[in-house]
């Protein structure tokens, strides 16, 4: 792959990943310290995620956007569009505008850095994390981290199954899944409008097909005034292909209407498989998996510790994150690859959440 060209914003964001040299104050004069750039951004939204800066003193946890000129933010449509409304730090090769701060819709001012122009001959090395120096494999603490998360996820969804019955919370931890991140937010409130009973209500059995049908025409319904993101993800994750593809899981896990644990789901051996539907991959079937079976089963105690820990240590991780890119390289070690089961990944996105995001890079349980 050629490296980018040079006044590229390419070229840019590469500096600014690669620790980029002599930011120590934005537009407005305030002092300005990088803790964490944060990791690339696949796709739509801010070019990094989950950085970690101090202005004068205050820490600052969001999201980075890169332009070559200030004026970009404008001509890009960004000062509207919620995407962009975590964004903490706007750097730019040039600020054209000659404004201190940049403007969202959301009434935040958000601060400029102007990054230096490159000297003759950079010297630019590679942000390295502590991590990546450490001789020891991270998988055995990457999959007790996953194993605690789990846990976590567990007790949440055994706290709303004490109240709502164990297959109610499973529908709902589903639309949460599907939702994604940009319609997580939406599904979730989908899910307290139409309870899993009252779809079921709203759809007699039927062929399995004329069954998804049904229940599909009563989520988008339901969902007709939810603020959903339709654009910037892949046709498939659109949420109305979403729904469609909640539609076809319900109408297969209750054939026949009845809110109870699904009789499709008898062991935890049943999975991913029991979870495929028209819409639902391979992929998406273990994040359900993760996400929203394995928690409500050991939660609710349908299935025990022993055996929803076994599972989740045997399967297979879907594909990888946008923001744990970095950080499996950073944690690559020969052939070893470091997110390459669930426990793993989700170990590593809660090393990512309460470490590499908060400013803690060097004092996680993998840097010592």
């Amino acid at each position: 792959m050629s490296a980018p060209a040079a006044g590229s914003e390419a070229a840019l964001a590469e500096r600014w990943f690669a620790g980029l040299r002599g930011l120590s104050r934005v537009e407005d004069g305030r002092r300005l310290r990088v803790r964490f750039p944060g990791v690339p951004a696949p796709g739509y939204g801010p070019d990094a995620r989950d950085a970690v800066v101090e202005l004068d003193g205050a820490e600052l946890h969001g999201d980075v956007e890169l332009h070559l000129r200030a004026s970009g933010w404008r001509a890009h449509g960004h000062a509207g569009d919620p995407a962009y409304g975590r964004v903490v730090l706007h750097v730019v090769a040039e600020n054209d505008g000659r404004a201190l701060t940049t403007a969202h819709a959301s009434g935040r001012a958000i601060a400029i850095a102007v990054a230096p122009r490159l000297p003759r001959k950079p010297l630019l090395p590679a942000f390295v994390p502590p991590c990546a120096a450490a001789e020891r494999s991270p998988r055995a603490a990457l999959a007790r981290l996953g194993g605690e998360r789990l846990q976590a996820k567990a007790a949440r969804a055994g706290h709303w199954a004490a109240g709502r019955g164990a297959a109610p919370v499973l529908y709902a931890l589903a639309l949460e899944t599907l939702g994604g991140r940009r319609n997580r937010a939406p599904f979730a409130e989908l899910a307290r409008r139409l309870p899993l009973p009252a779809l079921l209500e709203r759809a007699p059995v039927a062929a399995a097909g004329e069954g998804a049908a049904a229940l599909a025409s009563a989520l988008g319904a339901a969902a007709r005034d939810l603020p959903l993101v339709h654009g910037g993800g892949r046709p498939a994750a659109r949420p109305e292909r979403r729904l469609a593809a909640l539609a076809a899981l319900c109408a297969r896990l209750w054939p026949e209407r009845e809110p109870t644990w699904p009789a499709l789901l008898p062991s935890a051996e049943a999975l991913p498989q029991a979870l495929r539907a028209p819409g639902i991959g391979a992929a998406t079937a273990l994040e359900l998996a993760v996400n929203a079976v394995l928690p409500v089963a050991l939660g609710a105690g349908i299935w025990s510790e022993d055996a929803s820990l076994a599972r989740f240590a045997a399967l297979p991780a879907p594909a990888l994150y946008g923001q744990l890119r970095s950080l499996a390289g950073w944690l690559q070690r020969g052939e070893e690859a470091p997110f390459g089961r669930a426990a793993a990944l989700q170990g590593g996105l809660r090393l990512h959440a309460e470490h590499c995001a908060r400013g803690a890079c060097g004092r996680c349980p993998l840097s010592s």
